[in-house]
């Protein structure tokens, strides 16, 4: 085949996530989680309403826990609480759900409550930590951050935080002690972060010699690193290299110019970058936590990643890397509105704009606002005549709306405005190859799918979309069924690539094979309705005639594309005849018959 392409949790769950000193503290552990409603003894017949009401709460802020809608969480726990104000686990579920929502401020006023019962509880007492750091009271910080038990989610980075503090008390030697505990060894790309902490740390306390071979070694350690470049370009902004460090930064757009837009950063009128502090400071690590966290590969700490990024932000609001993060997050959770909302927290003057502006777009199409995200993608493509991404990215959005002739405008230009070819582009060009089939253009479309391999030879969709044509239409038998079977090879378990195999064999006739290679394919992706269709086809010519008028029904109830819809409905009637089993591609043209 060629095509590429809300219930209650149990009531045994808590809301909050357990820690080890719940069984000591008397807090209910998991499987014993009750609503708070039902705990408490029956009230009074003329208040049974309100004690239904405060279940219902509970139990409406855990399903929008995990619908990940923390917002509605927060706000239905929050009615929850006000109505048992002493509940230990209402009070936790609050604090917690507060925090998911990055209402920091909110969740930190319950936090002196929960540590009455469990001191050593180790976010009550960050986000009470978080809140003196912002306020400048860095000794408070340091004391609070001491009551976190051995286990907290600071884990090594704590030394960083706690050096960052002792910078903010003015005792720099305390702080390069600290920092000189974990600093990788010399020479490592590691090294780099740890460098331009020292670095921002010598800069406070006046030592601007020792801060610019700090900045130097760090880029020097990490060239490619974009927030590594970004923290040199600043320190080196706010040393007087200025000059320096817009080049630095242009050199880097250049090379990665399909990532990042560095105007901002470099214009004649970019502001100062600001001083660093140990908020700017202690944001970096706590949005290091959140990436070391976000790429657990079990993805089972995404909501804890939340927390951390958004705490990275709460102490510097202009921290455009959490931003992203935040809003990618969101966007997994399948929150497009609030994915949106955390884009548009990134501002004109961040090298990450220009991306956050072209995700905006692609999530104002999920939300199918579909034209105000071409229209949002056209000024893109109009503002930058330079660049690739907004043309691509409207191509793709046109190609997946079916809107076939406007793609091949979109990829026209972003293949005219490629420089040096390199072999990732490939996809470029197998797209447009995709879209001129659609648009019945197969000279030119298979033009595009063979510049597709010359830059990229190995890439199986390439090969099976190529090959799976050219059989279709009786073209090119024996290279076409090469290329099937190095992509089978490269992607055995891709259903699509293995309907191209079985739909080969059709075509050539060989119908026993057929059958052996769909009925894979149709196990490896059984939701497909051109898979189904395919196996019913090969069932007819088999004499399997009962299971062939099945699989159409199958097919015709899995949204095929429109243009099959009737030739389904023939085939079911009427059973497979020499009007309806035609190439899926499209008719050759009588003088094509039998290329070689």
């Amino acid at each position: 085949m060629r095509r590429t392409h809300i219930a209650l949790l149990s009531a045994a769950l808590l809301l909050s996530i357990p820690t080890a000193g719940d069984a000591q503290q008397g807090t209910p552990g998991a499987g014993q989680a009750k609503p708070p409603a039902q705990r408490q003894a029956q009230p009074p017949r003329g208040l049974q309403l309100s004690a239904i009401t405060l279940s219902g709460r509970y139990l409406a802020a855990r399903v929008a826990e995990q619908d990940h809608d923390y917002d509605t969480a927060a706000e239905q726990i929050d009615l929850a609480l006000a109505q048992a104000a002493n509940d230990p686990e209402l009070v936790y579920a609050a604090f917690r759900l507060r925090m998911y929502a990055g209402r920091i401020d909110q969740a930190a006023q319950l936090a002196p409550q929960i540590l009455t019962a469990r001191p050593g509880d180790g976010l009550p007492n960050l986000v009470l930590a978080v809140q003196s750091i912002k306020k400048g009271d860095y000794r408070s910080a340091e004391q609070q951050l001491g009551r976190i038990g051995g286990d907290s989610q600071l884990g090594p980075l704590r030394e960083y935080v706690l050096g960052w503090l002792k910078a903010g008390e003015k005792d720099y030697v305390g702080a390069r002690a600290r920092i000189a505990k974990l600093k990788p060894a010399a020479g490592e790309r590691a090294e780099a972060p740890a460098l331009v902490i020292e670095a921002q740390i010598d800069e406070m306390a006046g030592d601007k010699a020792a801060a610019e071979a700090k900045y130097r070694r760090a880029m020097a350690l990490d060239k490619n690193g974009l927030r590594t470049t970004v923290a040199v370009a600043e320190g080196l902004m706010r040393l007087g290299k200025t000059a320096e460090a817009r080049d630095l930064l242009k050199t880097y757009g250049e090379k990665y110019s399909d990532a990042v837009v560095m105007d901002g950063l470099i214009a004649p009128n970019a502001p100062m970058p600001p001083q660093p502090t140990p908020a700017s400071g202690i944001s970096e690590i706590l949005f290091d936590i959140g990436g070391i966290l976000s790429a657990d590969p079990r993805n089972m700490r995404a909501d804890l990643a939340l927390i951390f990024y958004q705490l990275a932000a709460y102490l510097k609001p202009e921290h455009d890397f959490a931003w992203l993060m935040v809003a990618g997050l969101y966007e997994q959770f399948q929150m497009v509105p609030k994915a949106i909302e955390a884009l548009n927290k990134i501002g004109p003057n961040s090298p990450l704009y220009w991306q956050a502006r072209l995700r905006v777009a692609a999530l104002d199409a999920q939300q199918e606002k579909f034209d105000q995200a071409v229209s949002r993608l056209r000024t893109l493509v109009a503002e930058k005549p330079d660049r690739i991404d907004a043309a691509l990215t409207l191509a793709d959005l046109l190609r997946g709306k079916e809107k076939y002739s406007d793609a091949v405008q979109a990829y026209d230009t972003a293949i005219k405005r490629i420089r040096n070819l390199e072999e990732r582009h490939w996809s470029v060009f197998f797209g447009r190859g995709i879209v001129l089939e659609r648009t019945k253009q197969w000279p030119k479309a298979e033009a595009d799918m063979k510049k597709a391999l010359e830059l990229s030879p190995e890439q199986p969709h390439v090969l099976n979309y190529l090959g799976y044509s050219w059989i279709d239409q009786g073209l090119h038998l024996e290279e076409g069924m090469k290329m099937l079977e190095r992509a089978t090879e490269l992607r055995p378990d891709d259903g699509a690539i293995t309907d191209s195999v079985g739909w080969a064999f059709y075509r050539l006739g060989q119908y026993d094979k057929a059958v052996e290679w769909l009925e894979r394919a149709a196990e490896q992706k059984g939701d497909d309705a051109t898979i189904i269709e395919h196996l019913g086809d090969a069932y007819w010519h088999v004499g399997r005639k009962r299971e062939a008028r099945f699989q159409w029904e199958r097919a015709l109830n899995q949204k095929p594309d429109k243009d099959r819809l009737p030739v389904i409905k023939d085939k079911i009637e009427n059973g497979l005849s020499a009007a309806n089993d035609k190439p899926t591609v499209y008719e050759k043209p009588a003088e094509a018959k039998q290329g070689g």
